[in-house]
């Protein structure tokens, strides 16, 4: 039969080409509609027998075992792609030239991109943004809302201007980012504090220095970047621990800001104290490593090292921890910008293993003389 129907099919086939020219529209449609009538009549001939429903129900069987297995694999990949979500953590430095903050990020950093702290937060990797605000706090704040666009977890924010950060760190807020204000504070906004007390480490300074200072002893007291709160709260603490000592016979002949706290202004500074006031300056007091460097230099080329003494800071824990092995630092209050990058990086795994975090975290200070410096420093 389906022979038969083949042969005509081709002689339709080849009349229809021979005689096309003749053949009219309607009469092309009844031959295409019984050709196909009859086509759909011989696949259809024949009931359906067991076998072939068997087979039919096996491979709608298969087919559907197949597609439980794709969706099995894809779950499967996507759960190893979430086991190994990239966590991403902002940094918001003040000042990458200044080596203190530096020094701070700089070592937050390699631990974040370290084996250890991958495996301490579950497998996870930690991607550190990191951006350097210049000393601008417009800049700070731009910064800060670049980061939030990137899709941060949380932020450590190394700030510029304690009332000027209010902005960064309630857009942060409003975005739901954790703040941790490092080493500084903000005004406003929602935030914890990771860092050193800055009233403590001034306290520590007057604390020695009404300890060991002479009697009817003249202090010179070099001050950071003005309006800063950390320099605030430094003098704040220095004042505080003489006053408390009751040693009345301690005064402050001059207390002058070096707006960059570098090395340089503390040198001017410290040749316009020498002329006017010449011997007798006692004590010179500075808030930060870089201006008692500045201040030993000065006096070293004046041939007054050592008639004035010099109670100072370490910050780095190399060059500035020098000056107080050679003698020319008599005291320094040790608050090491690596131990708070690492205090950082403990915080940062306690946020990301869903550990309760205290509303303060504070690094330890170290009080260092002559006589002990070689316990922190070989």
């Amino acid at each position: 039969m389906r022979k038969e129907m083949l042969a005509m099919l081709q002689r339709g086939k080849q009349k229809t080409f021979i005689f096309e020219g003749r053949i009219t529209m309607k009469r092309k449609i009844a031959m295409l509609t019984v050709l196909v009538l009859t086509f759909g009549m011989l696949s259809g001939c024949g009931p359906k027998s067991e076998n072939d429903a068997a087979n039919t129900e096996q491979e709608t069987k298969q087919e559907t075992e197949q597609e439980t297995e794709q969706n099995a694999e894809q779950e499967s990949s996507t759960e190893n792609k979430d086991s190994e979500f990239l966590y991403k953590i902002g940094v918001s430095n003040i000042q990458d030239a200044d080596e203190n903050p530096f020094l701070a990020c700089d070592t937050f950093k390699k631990i974040l991109d370290s084996d250890e702290f991958k495996e301490r937060i579950g497998g996870h990797s930690v991607e550190v943004i990191w951006m350097d605000s210049q000393l601008d706090i417009n800049k700070q704040t731009n910064n800060v809302e670049t980061m939030l666009s990137q899709g941060i977890d949380a932020i450590f924010i190394l700030g510029v201007d304690t009332a000027g950060n209010t902005t960064a760190v309630e857009a942060c807020n409003k975005a739901g980012v954790p703040v941790f204000m490092t080493a500084t504070e903000s005004e406003g906004g929602e935030w914890k504090f990771v860092g050193f007390k800055e009233y403590d480490c001034g306290y520590h300074q007057g604390k020695y220095l009404a300890e060991n200072a002479e009697e009817n002893t003249n202090v010179c007291y070099l001050y950071g970047t003005p309006g800063r709160e950390a320099f605030i709260q430094r003098e704040q603490g220095f004042l505080d621990a003489i006053k408390e000592s009751g040693r009345e016979d301690i005064k402050v002949l001059s207390t002058q800001a070096c707006p960059n706290t570098s090395a340089e202004e503390a040198m001017r500074v410290t040749e316009d104290w020498i002329q006017a006031y010449g011997d007798d300056i006692n004590w010179i007091v500075t808030q930060a490593n870089m201006l008692g460097q500045g201040a030993v230099e000065t006096l070293k080329a004046a041939g007054k090292a050592d008639q004035i003494h010099v109670n100072s800071w370490i910050h780095v824990g190399t060059w500035d921890a020098d000056m107080v092995k050679e003698g020319y630092v008599d005291y320094a209050i040790y608050a090491g910008f690596d131990t708070l990058g690492k205090t950082m990086a403990e915080v940062c795994a306690k946020y990301y293993n869903g550990e309760n975090i205290e509303e303060r975290t504070y690094m330890e200070l170290y009080d260092v003389t002559e006589e002990n410096v070689n316990d922190f420093f070989k």
